[in-house]
Order: C-alpha cells, then structure tokens, then sequence
C-alpha cells in the first residue's frame, strides 16, 4: 500500500489485533473522505485522516459474496471458485486469513448482516465465532436477502468483544464485521438520518458508519484502538442507475467496481496519507500479513 514493509519494521509482536470492516454496496464517491461533501461518515472519515486512504482500489467482483472471498483468501474468484451468491461455496481447499490468524494464537470472530454470507457458503473457515444468525430480523421483500441493520450487528460484536477482554485480553483478536446497510432495498432505521442525508442510499451509508463508530469508540476507550490494525473497504459499489443499471452485478465500471479502502495502524502506517497506485482485493490478506510480519 506504498508503505516499505521491511521485515524488521514488520514485526508488530503478537498484541497487534486486527479489525476488518465490509461495508456491502459502498461507492467510495459517496463517502467524505473520498470528497463527497454531503456525506455523514464521520467514523469512516476519521479512520482516513489517522491512516492510509487507496483512490485506486478495486474488487474483484461486483457481487457480495465472491467479492468477501477474494477479500478473505487474497484469490481472484477463478481461483477460489466462487462465482455467484447462492450457488457456490468456499472449498476447504482455500486458506482463508482467520485460519492464518487463528493459527498463529488469535481469538477469532465474524459478524456478518445479510443470509448471503451464511456459514453454509464456506467463509467461516478459521472463525471461532461465526454470527449469521439472522432469524429474529423482518421477513425480507421478495426477492431480497435477509438482513439485519448496522447497530444490532454492532451490538453483537461489541458482545464479543467485551467478552474478549473479560476472558482473553492476552490474547490477540480477529474481528471481520460487514454492515449490509446500503444494499436495497433501502430500509432507514434512524430517521434523523434520513431527514439529514441527500438520499436513502446516502442514508443508509451514515447508518453503516454509525454503527462502525460504536465499535471504533468502544475500542477507543478500552485502551487498544491503536494496537489494532483496522482495514475499511467495501464489497463492490453500486450502479445507482450509470450505464442503465440500477444496482449491480451485471456491469463492471467503476460505479461498482472502485471501492474504498483504508488502513489505520498509527505506529505504522504514517496519519493522512493518500495512496495513488494500483490496489486490489487481493492484495488485502498479504498486506495484512506483511504487516503482522506473519
């Protein structure tokens, strides 16, 4: 990610814990930091202005659930083999980064927010804790996916992590939360929101940067938010109705396949930088390693 990652300036010793935030059906041009000025993603921001902000970042596929195993395996989806949602699973075959981590001593734990990443379609491979449970949230519309909103996934992680430093705080953690939010159809939890944001798109993203400000904040407090390497990005983005598409997973222009990404780890990876180059999905799980000095 343009930072020398130098084998001795790798070794981050075994307390760095690492946090991965999924966004679904995020466009980076609708978030502040990527200069959209009628955004309310102050959570997102501040994670751009204490690290690493990618301009050129791009998914692999502008699907969920082949896009999250590139995301989680560092494979394009010719390689992991998952091509769509719904019919295609992860193998045991592919290495995913929480079996590494769990590997290596971390306490692992998923919390996922739509039924398309449910543990039958493979990507709780090396999670201890694997949240999917989806069956207490509304009936969906036909044809939708079940989903459950940003601030009750973040409640079941902000759970998990207080357990985590109630039972195994010497031990380094693992947490994947993807927020599922801006997918349609969109749904406004909390109505000052969607009184305030330009759309319900725009809406449903300051929804999703709510809840991730909660867990930023808890960590915050909890003394180890900067010994925590935090990687922020999206599955895909979304149409909006460019090209005469109105969602995604047909075309592959930049509407649904530029996405944000930005890494925060303060004694790292300096504070404010910007990084022009190329930069891909795949790329996510070696950084992470390289970083960890794994």
């Amino acid at each position: 990610i343009g930072v020398a990652l130098t084998p001795s300036g790798c070794r981050r010793g075994p307390r760095t814990n690492v946090l991965v935030i999924t966004v679904d059906t995020l466009r980076a041009d609708h978030l502040g930091c990527y200069g959209f000025a009628f955004a309310h993603t102050p959570a997102i921001d501040a994670l751009a202005r204490d690290g690493v902000r990618c301009i050129d970042a791009a998914s692999s596929a502008p699907i969920t659930l082949p896009a999250h195993c590139s995301i989680m395996t560092g494979l394009y989806p010719p390689a992991h083999g998952v091509r769509d949602n719904g019919n295609y699973a992860l193998g045991p075959g592919a290495e995913t980064l929480a079996e590494r981590l769990r590997a290596r001593g971390y306490r692992t734990g998923a919390f996922v927010s739509a039924a398309v990443l449910a543990r039958r379609y493979g990507l709780d491979q090396g999670f201890e804790t694997y949240d999917d449970d989806f069956w207490s949230e509304d009936e969906p519309q036909l044809f939708m996916i079940r989903d459950r909103p940003a601030a009750r996934t973040a409640d079941r992680a902000l759970g998990w992590l207080a357990d985590w430093r109630t039972r195994t705080p010497s031990q380094p953690f693992f947490l994947w939360m993807h927020l599922f939010d801006p997918h349609q159809p969109y749904v406004v939890h909390e109505l000052d929101l969607g009184a305030i944001a330009p759309t319900l798109y725009d809406a449903e993203i300051a929804q999703a940067d709510r809840g991730l400000g909660r867990v930023l904040e808890w960590l915050e407090q909890a003394g180890v938010l900067d010994d925590t390497l935090i990687v922020f990005t999206a599955d895909h983005g979304e149409s909006l109705g460019e090209h005469g598409e109105p969602t995604h997973g047909i075309f592959v222009y930049d509407a649904t396949i530029r996405v944000p990404l930005v890494w925060r780890l303060p004694r790292l990876l300096p504070a404010g930088t910007v990084y022009g180059g190329p930069v891909r999905h795949v790329d996510v799980v070696p950084t992470v390693l390289a970083i960890l000095g794994i």
